[in-house]
């Protein structure tokens, strides 16, 4: 660049300008550059911000799949311990680790959203709820499995009481009375209610003669048999101790047998629920999972 004593010019000297307005082009060049930075940098953070949203929905895409085979696993598991409810050998279910693994605190959701909200919006609903339901069956193992374990343990208690019903087929449930006729009248009675038991019992089929098979033939004992013989007994209970200890053993089966059908009910209501939105969750999900 050469200069005189009034005029600065680049390369030629028709090209020439005032100090002022060489200022002026100069502030313009560096205004226009760090506009044209700022572009470039824009650029470059759209680009890894769209960056970062693909590999979010990528690996998001690539646990799909997993996910939704654990929570049909644990859709049967859960079927098949509800149906075990009418049997006495509970089938523990195997839920997969996989429910509590929360995959979702591996993806960074805000690139993930933005990837819906850009790419998939008709799919952005669904991820939404997909959020949602997370909450649901992120901790649904933890959950299930405490309730599982109270219910065990509770009903496992209760049977053993019930279970006590077979002492009323035991000589234990007899003994003398000072009152002779009086007692007679009470043994006639019971080996009446006695003979018209076992003559039930023989009609369940069962390979162990003094345990019911099922929950239907659990009823029919209560109801038919242990009901009636608490209410039938009531006119020996007062003179006679034997009597009293076969009503109180009688008045104890029928007390934990029901509690045994409403724990059973209450738990039944609860899978059935849970099972219900598990199945909504598996829906939800397959709508995100591209197919290729």
């Amino acid at each position: 660049m050469s200069q005189n004593s009034e005029k600065y010019y680049f390369i030629f000297e028709e090209w020439s300008m005032d100090p002022n307005q060489w200022s002026i082009l100069i502030d313009s060049i560096a205004v226009l550059l760090a506009v044209f930075g700022v572009l470039i940098g824009f650029y470059l953070y759209r680009k890894q911000r769209n960056d970062n949203a693909k590999d979010a929905f990528g690996f998001f895409q690539a646990s799909l799949p997993e996910l939704i085979e654990s929570l049909e696993e644990a859709i049967t598991d859960l079927k098949e311990f509800k149906y075990s409810l009418n049997l006495d050998n509970f089938v523990n279910p195997v839920l997969s680790a996989s429910l509590n693994d929360k995959f979702l605190k591996k993806i960074n959701l805000v690139h993930l959203n933005r990837f819906y909200v850009d790419s998939k919006e008709d799919k952005l609903s669904s991820f939404k709820q997909l959020l949602i339901d997370s909450n649901f069956f992120g901790d649904y193992h933890s959950y299930i499995s405490k309730e599982i374990n109270y219910f065990r343990t509770n009903y496992h208690q209760l049977n053993s009481t019930f279970s006590k019903w077979r002492l009323l087929r035991s000589n234990t449930c007899f003994s003398t009375n000072k009152a002779e006729n009086e007692n007679d009248a009470y043994k006639k009675f019971y080996s009446n209610w006695l003979d018209s038991l076992n003559k039930e019992l023989s009609e369940y089929k069962s390979t162990i003669q003094d345990k019911p098979q099922n929950i239907n033939q659990r009823n029919d004992l209560i109801v038919n048999k242990i009901q009636n013989l608490s209410k039938e007994i009531v006119p020996f209970v007062t003179e006679n101790q034997s009597a009293n200890n076969v009503s109180l053993l009688a008045h104890n089966v029928i007390s934990a047998y029901k509690e045994m059908v409403v724990m059973k009910a209450e738990i039944r209501e609860v899978l059935e629920k849970d099972i219900t939105r598990f199945e909504k969750v598996v829906s939800n999900m397959k709508k995100l999972l591209e197919t290729k």
